[in-house]
């Protein structure tokens, strides 16, 4: 277990800096070019800091048969993205980031509540319906994704600043390119470290999937929060965030196609169930937080990201209760 564990950590620090550099290169990206900042970090930054989320999920349920432990890792994920984002809204409490962010970010958080409402429904048998094998869950939100895809392409001006500028941006897109490739190869062997933790350990896969995989997967977002306040590109930190969170509801969609053996929100055990809820008062409240005009008074601007990271640690107190 101890080797484990320090494989785990391991592969976590190479995945945080591989996506601090990423960050780095979209934010000079996205100053050297007229591509708006909701497509860089709703579209582009979101699906890569989310390629932990996509490997690690597609695998347990192709190669690991685990669909418990691929449902743990998304709800897992998105809760702890929204808290990380509490947290770090505490921790950089002067820039105020939820002063500074668009409206297309706020759209794309309001379709991710409505995707936990879909799933929410499904856990009460309202949504239950299939397709072949695949839930009908699932195609509201590809449907809802695609609807992303467009308020953010024709939200946004999208063109090069000045072609002077190609060389350069060539050398981001390979820096880029690079960094994703190690942050795929290692949340791969990250899911391969988890399961084995998970069948020795002898704790349910949708635990160690929240918590482990969950967590794990969500350091890329992490770093990314970080590295994107520290350079004062504050829509886009919120932006890669909300991105991420869903995206990960489409890798949900994808394991669920690839699950041959049913339905993947057949299988939503207690611990699962507790995240949907989790997310859905997490996502609610954050756009809440999105929506509000400017805020001032500074009781009033943290109050959501306490209740945020309240609801997520009594989260943690109940699993940990159940477990």
């Amino acid at each position: 277990m101890g080797m484990l564990l320090t494989q785990y950590f391991i592969l976590s620090i190479i995945v945080v800096v591989s996506s601090i550099r990423i960050s780095s290169c979209v934010d000079e990206f996205t100053k050297r070019t007229k591509i708006g900042g909701a497509f860089i970090s709703g579209i582009v930054l979101a699906g890569v800091t989310s390629l932990p989320e996509l490997i690690t999920s597609l695998s347990s349920t192709i190669v690991l048969n685990n669909a418990d432990l691929a449902m743990g890792d998304i709800l897992g994920s998105n809760a702890f993205n929204i808290f990380i984002l509490a947290v770090g809204n505490l921790i950089f409490i002067k820039s105020r980031l939820f002063n500074w962010t668009k409206q297309l970010n706020v759209k794309t958080n309001v379709l991710s509540t409505f995707v936990y409402f879909f799933i929410f429904l499904n856990l009460y048998g309202f949504l239950t319906g299939r397709i072949g094998h695949i839930g009908i869950t699932s195609f509201f939100i590809l449907i809802l994704y695609y609807i992303n895809i467009r308020l953010v392409a024709d939200g946004e001006e999208q063109e090069l600043l000045n072609p002077k500028v190609t060389c350069r941006l060539r050398v981001l897109v390979y820096q880029f390119i690079l960094s994703a490739i190690v942050i795929v190869v290692s949340s791969l062997l990250i899911s391969v470290v988890t399961d084995k933790i998970a069948r020795i350990s002898g704790i349910g896969s949708s635990f160690i999937g929240a918590m482990f995989l969950g967590v794990a997967t969500s350091l890329p977002e992490m770093a990314s929060l970080v590295s994107l306040v520290r350079l004062k590109n504050y829509d886009l930190a919120v932006g890669n965030i909300v991105g991420s969170n869903l995206f990960n509801f489409v890798i949900i969609a994808l394991s669920d196609i690839c699950y041959v053996s049913g339905s993947i929100f057949e299988f939503l055990d207690t611990s699962n169930r507790l995240l949907v809820i989790v997310g859905l008062l997490e996502s609610i409240l954050l756009t809440y937080m999105l929506l509000r005009k400017e805020v001032k008074n500074l009781l009033l601007y943290v109050l959501p990201s306490l209740m945020i990271i309240f609801i997520y640690f009594y989260y943690l107190r109940l699993s940990l209760n159940n477990g």
